[in-house]
């Protein structure tokens, strides 16, 4: 008798220990230098999280690879584990050992931890942002009325922000290269002989601003904005007699949008080779080049109020995302842009929302003039 009741703390101490051990191996396996311990991960979704704000941002708050992918509950932390022991077989299989076995199956990955957030509401995302919790007067103003319109609309995180941490599957990418056509590139410069005169035979447009750059734009914005041009949606005066279907069907506007897309200016003039100098092709080359000149204001400034409003859809340096078909800012004459915030603001163009006018309102001129001058000088880079 008095044997088994000194078992008993033996045993209890034994629970501990075990107890102790599996905890502690559970939270070995939520480390950071854990997940990237294979170099499966360390050379793919590695390289892309370490670019990002999770990774390293001016709070010196990082977010790792548990806090989004596994429930800080216990229970569905452990579900979490028990499935992800696929991985390990998976590992042994050699599925995901190349750079191009794990791009065939980056979607159907990608997939699963979408749905999984997506039925959680999002739960591991909310674990670090509340939106209860935002100060919606120290959050950019394009984010603030964003965020109360996902409130309202009961929209969960992974909604929007697919791709934040990680680049976005090429399978993703292809839909937006479905409406690109074939080109027929004879009857593409004869299209684009109509836009020259207003835009130029490169689609460089026109300094003052007058008409924009097309040069280079995704071929799927160019088509967006060529589509609402025909149906009215946007108006503009000097487009009204080729926008139509006649003089524009829509074969057309595929064809001229990606003819347009691949046009690419330089920003700068490649250096003199003095024993190969070609006076004719320099005038050439020097005829293709777009840099945008300075625009007044204060850069410094610009790129604070930039970087705070702007950057968060149109890029940290103003070269736009391809992906989610948001046009650059940087290499556009600032002239243009100037006019386009004009028409934001009083309604004359729909930017993502009509509440965006009241938000473009907001800015003041001098406000407008700094950004200007900050995206004015990014080309010079």
């Amino acid at each position: 008798m008095k044997r088994a009741i000194l078992l008993i703390p033996a045993l209890i101490g034994l629970g501990v220990l075990l107890t102790g051990s599996f905890i502690a191996v559970v939270e070995r396996t939520n480390t950071l230098g854990f997940c990237i311990s294979c170099h499966e991960m360390q050379s793919t979704v590695y390289q892309d999280y370490r670019h990002t704000a999770h990774y390293t941002n001016g709070s010196g708050v990082q977010a790792i690879c548990s806090d989004c992918h596994v429930p800080k509950a216990w229970g569905p932390k452990l579900i979490a584990k028990i499935k992800a022991s696929k991985d390990v077989w998976h590992w042994l299989l050699g599925t995901i050992n190349t750079p191009e076995k794990f791009e065939a199956r980056r979607l159907e990955m990608a997939s699963r931890v979408w749905d999984f957030l997506k039925a959680t509401d999002s739960a591991t995302c909310r674990s670090c942002h509340n939106f209860d919790k935002i100060d919606w007067s120290k959050q950019a103003r394009f984010a603030a009325r964003i965020h109360k319109t996902a409130i309202a609309e009961k929209k969960t995180c992974i909604d929007c922000h697919k791709g934040i941490a990680h680049r976005l599957p090429e399978q993703e990418k292809k839909v937006a290269k479905a409406e690109k056509a074939d080109l027929d590139m004879e009857y593409a410069d004869e299209i684009n002989m109509t836009c020259t005169p207003c835009h130029g035979e490169f689609g460089q447009g026109k300094a003052d601003g007058t008409y924009p750059r097309l040069a280079g734009l995704d071929a799927r914005y160019i088509a967006a904005q060529l589509r609402h041009f025909k149906s009215k949606k946007r108006l503009n005066i000097p487009m009204f007699p080729y926008a139509t279907e006649r003089e524009l069907p829509e074969e057309d506007v595929l064809l001229i949008s990606a003819y347009l897309e691949n046009i690419k200016l330089p920003s700068k003039l490649p250096p003199v080779n003095e024993k190969k100098f070609n006076a004719l092709n320099r005038l050439r080359k020097a005829s293709q080049m777009l840099n945008v000149a300075r625009y007044p204001g204060n850069i410094i400034a610009g790129g604070r109020l930039y970087g705070r409003e702007c950057a968060g859809c149109h890029g940290k340096k103003g070269e736009g995302n391809r992906e989610r078909i948001i046009p650059p800012l940087t290499g556009q004459h600032s002239g243009y842009i100037k006019r386009q915030i004009r028409k934001f603001s009083l309604g004359k163009r729909l930017h993502d929302s009509p509440e965006d006018a009241a938000i473009f309102k907001s800015f003041g001129t001098g406000e407008i003039d700094d950004i200007l001058a900050w995206l004015s000088v990014q080309d010079d880079k």
